[in-house]
């Protein structure tokens, strides 16, 4: 990424008098409030700046909106790296954050309301030093009667973790800013990095058959992507590309050979972040679960556990009982047989695919061995749970007998 020039003293000047104008119309606005410590940091004013940024932290912090101290918090280190504000903000949002027993999250909170008014510029004439002085005096200013929520948001990712490891975290992410159309993932390219989406818009794009760049999604200001990149170690499934504007925190892989035993707990919140996410996708594009109620699929969810399974290590062994019902979450699985002492490949199952159904469902030795060909995460429904949900949901039976019966004839016929 190339470096933006520093703007000129008299456009930093004129940005500064446009954001106290701001602060004048909407007190309330923190956002504001970042903006002109940017402005002041620009300007070589790094203690005003660092001091606004450590209140705006703080305020973000208590009032439910932790992306966006992490936002101020990341820009105050910029400025000055290891400062003891910096260390402190950090220390109160894990307080906050971190993941704790017997925390309870609330709802996700929305912005503070807040009613502009009139507000004159600033005098022509007015000493430059005497419009900083009223930019600091309002960007730190404290408001009393306002009411913190007793039950704060999750912050994503982060408040999965225990408060040292988020601290370790929180030090080793880094600010990223994208201009419009600046790649932030690349399809097919194995990645080194997750992202938190901070400010403005991502955008989704995956190349189709036709080799044209079909748009998926836009992701904006809380969604994690490129978590799989810890996880398994796969290429990236899709494009993302920078909207008009675009601030995210990046966690590079790296810190997983920093963090030492902690980072299996950093990869475990990893891998539920991913979960989550494709078991949701899964379950809306799926035909054997879309028998399942809309309502209840949420709760489906907990049935299942999930598990990495390195290159070449067996999940099904043809002629052993089948351990459970397995869905591809991420991965390549090879399914094969032996027929007179040779090994034949019948298929490869991808993201999305589900097998082991027919041992489940006609209670018989695997017919087939399944293998994982690169690392993948699988999610695994035990037998136990496979007969609960089959007494609740009998109509589960039958999609599934469709597949094991379209499964069974198609192996017949490629060994044929």
């Amino acid at each position: 990424m190339q470096q933006t020039p520093a703007p000129p003293r008299a456009a930093l000047e004129e940005a500064l008098i446009r954001a106290l104008l701001g602060m004048r119309q909407a007190p309330m606005d923190f956002r504001l409030r970042v903006h002109a410590a940017d402005v002041l940091r620009g300007l070589g004013e790094h203690p005003r700046a660092i001091k606004i940024l450590k209140s705006c932290a703080d305020y973000f912090t208590l009032a439910g909106f932790p992306l966006r101290a992490l936002w101020a918090l990341k820009r105050l280190e910029q400025i000055s790296p290891n400062d003891p504000l910096f260390l402190r903000g950090v220390k109160l949002l894990s307080g906050n954050y971190a993941n704790v027993e017997g925390r309870l999250w609330g709802e996700p909170i929305f912005e503070m309301p807040s009613t502009p008014k009139p507000a004159p510029p600033p005098l022509p004439g007015t000493p430059f030093e005497d419009i900083i002085n009223e930019v600091e005096e309002r960007a730190t200013q404290r408001f009393k009667g306002v009411n913190f929520p007793p039950q704060l948001p999750p912050l994503p990712l982060l408040s999965q973790l225990p408060p040292a490891l988020f601290e370790a975290v929180v030090r080793n992410l880094k600010l990223k800013q994208l201009r419009q159309g600046e790649a932030l993932l690349r399809e097919g390219q194995v990645g080194q990095s997750v992202y938190i989406v901070l400010n403005g818009r991502a955008e989704v794009y995956k190349r189709n058959l036709d080799d044209e760049d079909i748009k998926l999604a836009d992701l904006e200001e809380g969604e994690v992507l490129g978590e799989m990149a810890l996880v398994t170690a796969s290429p990236r499934v899709a494009t993302v590309l920078a909207g008009p504007w675009l601030e995210v925190l990046e966690l590079s892989g790296s810190i997983l050979g920093e963090l030492g035993d902690s980072a299996i707990q950093l990869q475990q919140a990893l891998s539920q972040q991913v979960c989550g996410r494709m078991i949701r996708n899964l379950m809306e594009i799926s035909p054997v679960f879309q028998v399942i109620p809309a309502a209840d699929r949420g709760a489906l969810i907990a049935h299942f556990e999930t598990r990495l399974f390195n290159a070449h290590e067996e999940i099904i062994i043809e002629g052993q009982l089948g351990r459970g019902l397995f869905v591809i979450l991420d991965g390549l699985v090879e399914v094969s047989l032996k027929k007179k002492g040779q090994r034949h490949v019948l298929n490869r199952l991808r993201e999305g695919e589900i097998f082991g159904e027919i041992s489940l469902l006609r209670n018989t030795p695997a017919t087939a061995t399944c293998t994982a060909m690169r690392r993948s995460m699988l999610m695994i429904l035990s037998r136990e749970g496979f007969q609960r949900l089959a007494q609740r949901y009998p109509r589960l039976i039958s999609k599934m007998n469709e597949l094991g019966d379209f499964r069974l004839l198609d192996n017949i016929y490629m060994l044929a």
